[in-house]
Protein backbone atom coordinates (compact mmCIF):
# COMPACT_ATOMS: atom_id res chain seq x y z
CA UNK A 1 0.00 0.00 0.00
CA UNK A 2 1.14 3.68 -0.53
CA UNK A 3 1.09 4.81 3.05
CA UNK A 4 3.55 1.78 4.01
CA UNK A 5 7.05 2.87 4.74
CA UNK A 6 9.56 0.75 2.66
CA UNK A 7 11.83 -1.01 5.28
CA UNK A 8 15.48 -1.61 5.21
CA UNK A 9 14.85 -5.10 4.47
CA UNK A 10 13.56 -4.46 1.21
CA UNK A 11 16.86 -2.00 0.01
CA UNK A 12 19.76 -4.16 -1.72
CA UNK A 13 22.34 -4.95 0.67
CA UNK A 14 25.60 -3.19 0.18
CA UNK A 15 28.74 -5.67 -0.82
CA UNK A 16 32.02 -4.75 0.50
CA UNK A 17 33.68 -3.35 -2.20
CA UNK A 18 30.31 -0.66 -2.02
CA UNK A 19 30.94 0.43 1.61
CA UNK A 20 34.72 0.74 1.05
CA UNK A 21 37.14 2.39 -1.28
CA UNK A 22 39.82 -0.36 -2.24
CA UNK A 23 40.25 -4.36 -1.57
CA UNK A 24 42.80 -3.14 1.05
CA UNK A 25 40.51 -1.01 3.16
CA UNK A 26 37.67 -3.11 2.79
CA UNK A 27 40.60 -6.01 4.78
CA UNK A 28 42.00 -3.70 7.05
CA UNK A 29 38.08 -2.41 8.30
CA UNK A 30 37.68 -5.78 10.18
CA UNK A 31 40.93 -5.35 11.71
CA UNK A 32 40.46 -2.33 12.89
CA UNK A 33 37.04 -2.72 14.10
CA UNK A 34 37.89 -6.47 16.01
CA UNK A 35 38.87 -4.36 19.32
CA UNK A 36 36.02 -2.13 18.49
CA UNK A 37 32.69 -3.21 21.61
CA UNK A 38 29.69 -4.71 19.17
CA UNK A 39 27.14 -1.94 18.74
CA UNK A 40 23.88 -2.24 20.75
CA UNK A 41 21.25 -4.60 19.49
CA UNK A 42 18.06 -1.42 18.23
CA UNK A 43 14.58 -1.75 19.88
CA UNK A 44 12.18 -4.17 19.24
CA UNK A 45 8.89 -3.73 17.53
CA UNK A 46 7.18 -4.44 21.08
CA UNK A 47 9.17 -1.57 22.28
CA UNK A 48 8.66 0.66 19.70
CA UNK A 49 5.12 -0.19 19.81
CA UNK A 50 4.98 0.79 24.02
CA UNK A 51 6.84 3.94 23.43
CA UNK A 52 4.75 5.48 21.04
CA UNK A 53 1.41 4.27 23.24
CA UNK A 54 3.06 6.27 25.92
CA UNK A 55 4.11 9.24 23.56
CA UNK A 56 1.31 9.57 21.26
CA UNK A 57 -1.77 7.85 22.85
CA UNK A 58 -4.19 9.48 20.70
CA UNK A 59 -2.92 7.04 17.80
CA UNK A 60 -1.14 4.56 19.29
CA UNK A 61 -2.70 3.59 22.34
CA UNK A 62 -4.26 0.39 23.35
CA UNK A 63 -7.09 -0.77 21.21
CA UNK A 64 -6.76 2.07 19.19
CA UNK A 65 -6.52 1.82 15.15
CA UNK A 66 -7.12 4.55 13.16
CA UNK A 67 -5.70 5.18 9.68
CA UNK A 68 -2.26 7.26 9.85
CA UNK A 69 -1.53 10.08 8.52
CA UNK A 70 0.61 9.80 5.45
CA UNK A 71 4.55 10.88 5.97
CA UNK A 72 4.02 10.39 9.66
CA UNK A 73 7.64 8.80 10.33
CA UNK A 74 8.89 12.36 10.19
CA UNK A 75 6.63 13.73 12.26
CA UNK A 76 7.47 11.37 14.85
CA UNK A 77 11.17 12.18 14.24
CA UNK A 78 10.33 15.94 14.60
CA UNK A 79 7.98 15.31 17.90
CA UNK A 80 10.21 12.60 19.52
CA UNK A 81 14.22 13.10 17.44
CA UNK A 82 16.64 10.36 18.56
CA UNK A 83 13.94 8.13 20.59
CA UNK A 84 13.12 5.92 17.57
CA UNK A 85 15.62 4.56 15.11
CA UNK A 86 14.32 4.47 11.38
CA UNK A 87 14.57 0.61 11.01
CA UNK A 88 12.61 0.30 14.12
CA UNK A 89 9.91 2.54 12.85
CA UNK A 90 10.02 1.02 9.63
CA UNK A 91 9.28 -2.25 10.94
CA UNK A 92 6.54 -1.68 13.37
CA UNK A 93 4.42 0.85 10.73
CA UNK A 94 4.68 -1.87 8.53
CA UNK A 95 3.47 -4.66 10.82
CA UNK A 96 0.51 -1.89 12.21
CA UNK A 97 -0.32 -0.76 8.62
CA UNK A 98 -0.65 -4.62 7.28
CA UNK A 99 -2.76 -6.13 10.35
CA UNK A 100 -6.21 -7.09 9.27
CA UNK A 101 -7.85 -4.47 11.76
CA UNK A 102 -5.87 -1.40 10.57
CA UNK A 103 -7.39 -2.33 6.74
CA UNK A 104 -11.05 -2.57 7.95
CA UNK A 105 -10.46 0.81 9.67
CA UNK A 106 -9.17 2.05 6.04
CA UNK A 107 -12.44 0.81 4.32
CA UNK A 108 -14.55 2.10 7.44
CA UNK A 109 -17.48 4.18 6.17
CA UNK A 110 -16.19 8.02 6.86
CA UNK A 111 -12.52 6.95 8.24
CA UNK A 112 -10.35 9.92 7.38
CA UNK A 113 -6.37 9.73 8.34
CA UNK A 114 -5.14 11.09 11.69
CA UNK A 115 -2.36 12.44 12.90
CA UNK A 116 -0.19 11.81 16.19
CA UNK A 117 -2.51 13.75 18.26
CA UNK A 118 -5.96 11.91 17.43
CA UNK A 119 -7.08 14.99 14.92
CA UNK A 120 -8.06 14.50 11.08
CA UNK A 121 -4.87 14.93 8.70
CA UNK A 122 -6.66 14.21 5.16
CA UNK A 123 -9.01 12.09 3.61
CA UNK A 124 -8.27 8.93 2.39
CA UNK A 125 -7.15 8.38 -1.60
CA UNK A 126 -10.07 5.93 -3.34
CA UNK A 127 -6.77 3.32 -4.19
CA UNK A 128 -5.86 3.15 -1.13
CA UNK A 129 -9.40 2.29 -0.08
CA UNK A 130 -10.13 -0.02 -2.98
CA UNK A 131 -6.37 -1.72 -2.20
CA UNK A 132 -7.32 -2.23 0.84
CA UNK A 133 -10.52 -4.19 0.83
CA UNK A 134 -9.11 -6.21 -2.47
CA UNK A 135 -6.27 -7.64 0.35
CA UNK A 136 -9.20 -8.42 2.98
CA UNK A 137 -11.08 -10.14 0.68
CA UNK A 138 -8.34 -12.64 -0.76
CA UNK A 139 -7.58 -13.10 3.00
CA UNK A 140 -11.15 -14.34 3.31
CA UNK A 141 -10.94 -16.23 0.75
CA UNK A 142 -7.99 -17.85 2.39
CA UNK A 143 -9.94 -18.08 5.64
CA UNK A 144 -12.67 -20.08 3.70
CA UNK A 145 -10.76 -22.28 1.97
CA UNK A 146 -8.90 -23.47 5.06
CA UNK A 147 -11.78 -23.81 6.73
CA UNK A 148 -13.37 -25.96 3.44
CA UNK A 149 -10.10 -27.84 3.17
CA UNK A 150 -10.43 -29.08 7.05
CA UNK A 151 -14.14 -30.12 6.67
CA UNK A 152 -13.28 -32.09 3.37
CA UNK A 153 -10.45 -33.39 5.06
CA UNK A 154 -12.50 -34.58 8.41
CA UNK A 155 -15.09 -35.79 6.00
CA UNK A 156 -12.87 -38.12 4.26
CA UNK A 157 -11.74 -39.50 7.42
CA UNK A 158 -15.00 -40.36 8.32
CA UNK A 159 -15.46 -42.24 5.24
CA UNK A 160 -12.30 -44.06 5.40
CA UNK A 161 -12.99 -44.96 9.13
CA UNK A 162 -16.64 -46.88 8.01
CA UNK A 163 -14.29 -48.21 4.63
CA UNK A 164 -11.73 -49.95 7.21
CA UNK A 165 -14.61 -51.42 9.41
CA UNK A 166 -15.78 -53.52 6.34
CA UNK A 167 -18.66 -54.81 5.34
CA UNK A 168 -21.90 -54.88 8.11
CA UNK A 169 -22.08 -58.36 9.79
CA UNK A 170 -25.53 -60.10 8.92
CA UNK A 171 -27.90 -61.27 11.71
CA UNK A 172 -26.49 -64.36 14.28
CA UNK A 173 -29.77 -65.99 12.76
CA UNK A 174 -28.58 -66.28 9.53
CA UNK A 175 -25.76 -68.57 9.95
CA UNK A 176 -27.67 -71.39 10.07
CA UNK A 177 -29.12 -73.20 7.68
CA UNK A 178 -32.18 -72.22 6.32
CA UNK A 179 -35.47 -74.67 7.67
CA UNK A 180 -37.67 -76.16 5.01
CA UNK A 181 -41.06 -74.41 4.79
CA UNK A 182 -43.77 -75.87 6.95
CA UNK A 183 -46.20 -78.52 5.31
CA UNK A 184 -49.36 -77.11 5.20
CA UNK A 185 -52.01 -79.24 8.05
CA UNK A 186 -54.33 -81.48 7.08
CA UNK A 187 -58.49 -80.64 7.46
CA UNK A 188 -59.27 -82.91 10.56
CA UNK A 189 -62.98 -82.81 9.27
CA UNK A 190 -66.15 -81.95 11.79
CA UNK A 191 -65.49 -82.10 15.15
CA UNK A 192 -67.95 -85.11 16.40
CA UNK A 193 -69.33 -84.39 19.73
CA UNK A 194 -68.22 -86.16 22.70
CA UNK A 195 -71.10 -88.17 24.66
CA UNK A 196 -72.35 -87.34 27.98
CA UNK A 197 -71.43 -88.75 30.61
CA UNK A 198 -73.24 -90.64 33.06
CA UNK A 199 -75.29 -88.77 35.62
CA UNK A 200 -73.97 -85.63 34.91
CA UNK A 201 -76.37 -83.22 35.31
CA UNK A 202 -77.33 -80.88 32.26
CA UNK A 203 -77.62 -77.06 32.89
CA UNK A 204 -77.65 -73.40 31.54
CA UNK A 205 -73.87 -73.75 31.87
CA UNK A 206 -73.12 -77.19 30.03
CA UNK A 207 -73.57 -77.02 26.16
CA UNK A 208 -76.10 -79.54 25.01
CA UNK A 209 -75.42 -82.08 22.12
CA UNK A 210 -77.28 -79.76 19.62
CA UNK A 211 -74.07 -76.97 19.12
CA UNK A 212 -71.77 -80.21 19.19
CA UNK A 213 -73.07 -80.57 15.90
CA UNK A 214 -71.93 -77.40 13.84
CA UNK A 215 -68.81 -77.63 11.97
CA UNK A 216 -65.72 -76.28 13.15
CA UNK A 217 -63.96 -73.89 11.62
CA UNK A 218 -61.67 -75.04 9.29
CA UNK A 219 -57.97 -73.62 9.65
CA UNK A 220 -56.03 -72.17 6.44
CA UNK A 221 -52.51 -73.46 5.92
CA UNK A 222 -49.78 -70.92 7.03
CA UNK A 223 -48.14 -70.34 3.78
CA UNK A 224 -44.63 -70.85 3.45
CA UNK A 225 -41.96 -69.03 4.97
CA UNK A 226 -39.07 -68.01 2.59
CA UNK A 227 -35.80 -68.53 3.75
CA UNK A 228 -33.54 -65.38 5.14
CA UNK A 229 -32.11 -63.24 2.43
CA UNK A 230 -29.41 -61.42 3.12
CA UNK A 231 -29.82 -57.35 2.68
CA UNK A 232 -28.84 -56.15 -0.48
CA UNK A 233 -26.58 -53.02 -0.52
CA UNK A 234 -27.60 -50.06 -2.57
CA UNK A 235 -25.22 -48.59 -4.89
CA UNK A 236 -26.51 -45.20 -4.14
CA UNK A 237 -25.39 -45.42 -0.41
CA UNK A 238 -21.91 -46.28 -1.26
CA UNK A 239 -19.97 -43.79 -0.06
CA UNK A 240 -17.51 -42.06 -2.54
CA UNK A 241 -13.86 -42.41 -2.79
CA UNK A 242 -11.87 -39.59 -1.20
CA UNK A 243 -9.68 -37.36 -2.99
CA UNK A 244 -5.63 -38.47 -3.08
CA UNK A 245 -3.79 -36.06 -2.02
CA UNK A 246 -2.53 -34.52 -5.41
CA UNK A 247 -6.49 -34.69 -6.77
CA UNK A 248 -7.08 -32.30 -3.67
CA UNK A 249 -4.00 -29.58 -4.05
CA UNK A 250 -5.04 -29.66 -7.47
CA UNK A 251 -8.65 -28.64 -6.61
CA UNK A 252 -7.48 -25.87 -4.06
CA UNK A 253 -5.65 -24.52 -6.79
CA UNK A 254 -7.83 -24.25 -9.21
CA UNK A 255 -10.21 -22.47 -6.52
CA UNK A 256 -7.54 -19.74 -5.65
CA UNK A 257 -6.84 -19.27 -9.54
CA UNK A 258 -10.67 -18.37 -9.92
CA UNK A 259 -10.69 -16.01 -6.93
CA UNK A 260 -7.79 -14.29 -8.38
CA UNK A 261 -9.46 -13.83 -11.17
CA UNK A 262 -12.73 -12.46 -9.45
CA UNK A 263 -11.23 -10.45 -7.12
CA UNK A 264 -8.76 -8.92 -10.85
CA UNK A 265 -12.07 -8.57 -13.05
CA UNK A 266 -13.75 -6.73 -9.45
CA UNK A 267 -10.91 -4.52 -8.54
CA UNK A 268 -10.58 -0.95 -10.32
CA UNK A 269 -6.62 -1.09 -9.92
CA UNK A 270 -4.03 -1.70 -12.95
CA UNK A 271 -2.67 -5.05 -13.63
CA UNK A 272 0.47 -3.78 -11.94
CA UNK A 273 -1.02 -2.44 -8.94
CA UNK A 274 -3.30 -5.80 -8.49
CA UNK A 275 -0.02 -7.85 -9.17
CA UNK A 276 1.88 -5.87 -6.82
CA UNK A 277 -0.80 -6.10 -4.16
CA UNK A 278 -0.59 -9.60 -4.86
CA UNK A 279 2.99 -9.94 -4.58
CA UNK A 280 3.30 -11.08 -8.54
CA UNK A 281 4.77 -9.99 -11.24
CA UNK A 282 2.98 -9.10 -14.16
CA UNK A 283 4.07 -12.42 -16.22
CA UNK A 284 3.28 -14.73 -13.71
CA UNK A 285 -0.39 -12.77 -13.16
CA UNK A 286 -1.27 -12.79 -16.92
CA UNK A 287 -0.52 -16.67 -16.31
CA UNK A 288 -2.91 -17.36 -13.78
CA UNK A 289 -5.33 -15.03 -15.14
CA UNK A 290 -5.29 -17.25 -18.44
CA UNK A 291 -5.41 -20.15 -17.13
CA UNK A 292 -8.48 -19.16 -14.73
CA UNK A 293 -9.95 -17.96 -17.75
CA UNK A 294 -9.79 -21.22 -19.55
CA UNK A 295 -10.90 -23.12 -16.53
CA UNK A 296 -13.93 -20.98 -15.94
CA UNK A 297 -14.41 -21.95 -20.18
CA UNK A 298 -14.19 -25.24 -19.55
CA UNK A 299 -16.85 -25.78 -16.87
Amino acid sequence: MADIPKTPETAPIPTPDATTGTPTEAVAAPLAAEGAPAPPPGPSVADTARLLAERFPALFGAGVIKPIKLRIQADIHERAPGVFSKKALSLFLQRHTTATAYLRALVAEGATRTDLDGQPAGEIAAEHRDAAGAELERRRAIVEAKKQAAREAARAARQGGRQDAGPEQPAASSSRPDRAPRPPRPDPGPRRARPPQAGAPRGPGRRGNSHAEAPRRRHEPLPARKPNQAPEMDSSSASTLPLTPEQAAEAEARRQRALLLRSFEQSPLSKANFGALKGLSEEALDALLTRARQERGSR
